[in-house]
């Protein structure tokens, strides 16, 4: 059976699901519900649940009959964002303070589609499929969790790929670029320290106020002054924490903000270069900083350019030329599946779900008023499910 007659009969059943998933999110490391809500979907299909000794999210084998052939793991994430919805749709969140607003709820309903689609397709693909409904992508700290569980052996993957909901991209196309896909995120903390004193007397003090601000300016300078224009970076001093009165000259100030870049070489230029500038910025007033990157921070995405090439061409026929969209830019956004990319090839593209005539799904994801255009929902199951066949019975 063709996949597009397998998903016009399944779509309805995916729109029902979705937003029950949607109605009922659950914030990372909570998915409990979620989880298994997800196994109860899959239940008729003949996946084989693996336990990796993980509290919440799933990750099960499915066996094509065709014969041997490659392992590719397709992935979706399960947590929802800690904001109270204000998006206006009739299966909004009934949970104060936690919903999907960021598509994870149409990722999961898109995989849950795929995997009964290719369960009634087992006949024509070979080898095997690793679907990976993971925890805990928005608080940051599944993907690593999973990979040090084990999701990444028996058995290892030949390649991973997944999708991310895009309000940039219609409903009813896809958005693909080979290279970077998304940004590393690392969290930087300054601490700049001096010496306290009255308001009144800054001269017999060291104001640590005036160096933090000098330290937040020249960092910008290493994205215009020491990178090519045609490598971007953002550095964003999201936070200053400093001083106890206003007649009174602070002993320390703190900056702590975000670091986005797409290429492990310029992260680590960065790290180098915004040490260097805190310290002898803070130096030339007497004063004292140190930079500390708080965790190992979260890697680029890199997507591998032959597979997204395959990907490419499953798309002109299951979908059609007209609906691919060819992303020009990564976006400086993270995403934590960048994690498995460390260790096996794969790539993440883009499922679009903007309405034109609806301003709501124009709107940046993790707005509390996004809406998504369910027509993404087939597209996303056409488009994930063609290319694993494609992907599956090629020449490797």
């Amino acid at each position: 059976m063709e996949i597009q007659a397998i998903v016009d009969k399944i779509k309805e059943e995916m729109i029902r699901i979705r937003r029950h998933i949607h109605t009922h999110p659950e914030l990372s490391h909570e998915e409990f519900e979620t989880t298994k809500f997800v196994q109860d979907q899959l239940r008729d299909t003949s996946i084989e649940w693996q336990d990796l000794g993980l509290e919440t999210g799933a990750v099960g084998l499915m066996h094509g009959k065709a014969g041997d052939g490659p392992v590719l793991m397709l992935r979706a994430d399960l947590d929802a964002l800690p904001l109270m919805e204000e998006s206006g749709v009739e299966f909004a969140s009934e949970k104060p303070n936690v919903m999907h607003a960021c598509g994870h709820d149409i990722h999961t309903t898109v995989l849950i589609g795929a995997a009964k689609v290719l369960d009634r397709t087992r006949d024509e693909w070979k080898g095997t499929i690793k679907f990976v409904f993971q925890p805990s992508e928005e608080k940051a700290g599944g993907a690593s969790e999973l990979v040090e569980a084990g999701v990444l052996e028996n058995p290892k993957p030949d390649h991973a790929v997944c999708l991310h909901t895009w309000p940039s991209t219609d409903a009813g196309k896809i958005g693909i670029r080979p290279g970077p896909m998304t940004a590393a995120n690392d969290t930087f903390e300054v601490m700049v320290k001096g010496t306290g004193g009255h308001g009144a007397h800054p001269e017999k003090a060291v104001d640590p106020v005036p160096v933090a601000g000098d330290v937040v300016d020249l960092f910008q300078r290493i994205i215009s002054r020491n990178l090519s224009p045609f490598d971007p970076a953002v550095i964003t001093a999201g936070q200053i924490d400093g001083g106890t009165a206003n007649n009174v000259i602070a002993t320390e100030v703190k900056v702590s903000g975000t670091v986005r870049t797409l290429s492990q070489s310029t992260r680590d230029y960065i790290k180098k270069r915004m040490k260097e500038i805190a310290h002898h910025v803070a130096a030339a007033s007497n004063a004292e900083a140190e930079v500390e990157f708080k965790g190992a921070g979260c890697p680029p995405v890199i997507n591998d350019p032959h597979l997204t090439g395959q990907l490419e061409q499953s798309l002109k026929k299951h979908l059609g030329q007209e609906n691919i969209d060819y992303l020009k830019e990564p976006s400086t956004g993270s995403e934590d599946f960048a994690y498995y990319l460390e260790q096996v090839p794969g790539l993440l593209f883009r499922l679009g779900t903007r309405d034109e005539e609806d301003s709501r799904t124009h709107l940046s994801l993790h707005n509390p008023g996004i809406v998504f255009d369910e027509r993404a929902i087939p597209t996303g199951i056409i488009a994930m499910s063609g290319f694993a066949i494609d992907y599956l019975n090629a020449v490797h």
